[in-house]
């Protein structure tokens, strides 16, 4: 199902095909050569200020056993720059807590972007931690996060360092800028990671599109919905969230990302937590089709449901949130505030009681 007819502005460009003609000019991360793994090696791994270290299963990820600060900028609300604890355990999970070795306490794993990590604010604010107080010693729920991931960085992640572990539910947190294959990558040279081609061929991440044919594809999309003042809250979301409305990206990632993962065996039972973003909010407040706002969510819960996987969709935990209210529970189009996280933990808990019970 198509759920935007793009139209005759473009219809040049789309009668030369989709995702095949994407894959052939779609620009991949390269693997970094030696002595650019060392040169990257010495600026995160040996720098004891860098949250982040390299490494060759997810590109980068969050130092284990490591005590840092994240950081919200004056310009997410807060007064000033505020510095909020990061730390990590021996594997690299969210917080100072290892994983037990008690057999009889049930380990549940979550694994996410900066969305689950909850980037810009306190770690002990985030809907995990939230759902660990409630739950007290009856389960221990960890948290595999890091800010610019992707599903497949977060499966990388699990393959290489958690698969060997006891888990009893493993939850895969789904944004919708998770459609890409990498959002970031380290480059030499740099000290931060930096946008893929992937995201730069078709603009910078943000609202601006590049006049290639991806870019033509979301400029269209971008004036399909900035045309109806009931969807024009979609028409601000970032290019790579805005994928979720393109079919051929959807095919892409469960066919080559999350299909394979769900369809192995030698894991424990995967669900999927699919988080709304503002704009998908905003619009349902506004009276949009619910069937066009939600199409990311149609396509993942159609996808569980022929697989047999659990979908909890978060949309329900902001019900009855009325639409001059999501400002309170968003920083930004996509990551949620502290409001944000607490009406999540109150809502997926008892979600995961009845996994827990299954």
């Amino acid at each position: 199902m198509l759920a935007i007819t793009l139209g005759a502005c473009v219809g040049g460009v789309l009668a030369m095909g989709t995702w095949q003609v994407w894959t052939m000019v779609r620009p991949v991360a390269r693997p970094l050569d030696e002595g650019q793994r060392r040169q990257l090696q010495r600026m995160l791994d040996d720098n004891p200020s860098k949250i982040f270290m390299f490494d060759a299963a997810t590109s980068f990820r969050y130092k284990p056993n490591f005590h840092g600060y994240r950081v919200r900028p004056s310009h997410l609300g807060a007064k000033d720059h505020i510095n909020y604890p990061h730390v990590t355990n021996a594997l690299g999970l969210m917080g100072d807590e290892d994983v037990s070795a008690d057999p009889r306490r049930a380990k549940v794993l979550l694994l996410g972007d900066s969305v689950a990590y909850g980037v810009w604010m306190d770690g002990k604010d985030s809907f995990t931690t939230r759902m660990q107080q409630i739950a007290g010693s009856s389960c221990q729920l960890l948290l595999g996060a890091c800010e610019g991931w992707s599903t497949k960085q977060e499966i990388a992640f699990y393959d290489a360092y958690l698969r060997d572990i006891d888990w009893r539910e493993l939850l895969i947190v789904f944004c919708l800028n998770d459609l890409v294959d990498f959002e970031w990558t380290w480059n030499t040279g740099a000290a931060e990671p930096q946008l893929t081609e992937e995201i730069l061929s078709v603009g910078n991440g943000g609202t601006r599109t590049n006049q290639t044919f991806g870019g033509l594809k979301l400029a269209a999309l971008k004036h399909r919905f900035a045309a109806d003042s009931r969807t024009e809250p979609l028409s601000r979301q970032t290019n790579t969230a805005l994928w979720a409305w393109e079919d051929d990206r959807w095919d892409h990632y469960l066919g080559q990302t999350l299909g394979p993962f769900v369809t192995r065996r030698d894991h424990p039972r995967v669900s999927i937590v699919m988080a709304p973003s503002q704009g998908q909010l905003r619009a349902l407040a506004l009276g949009a089709d619910p069937t066009l706002v939600l199409h990311p969510q149609l396509r993942l819960n159609a996808f569980c449901e022929q697989q047999g996987v659990k979908c909890i969709d978060l949309v329900e935990a902001f019900a009855g949130t009325a639409g001059d209210q999501l400002d309170a529970m968003y920083l930004d189009d996509l990551h949620y505030s502290e409001q944000g996280h607490a009406a999540i933990a109150a809502y997926l808990w008892p979600h995961i009681q009845k996994l827990l019970e299954r």
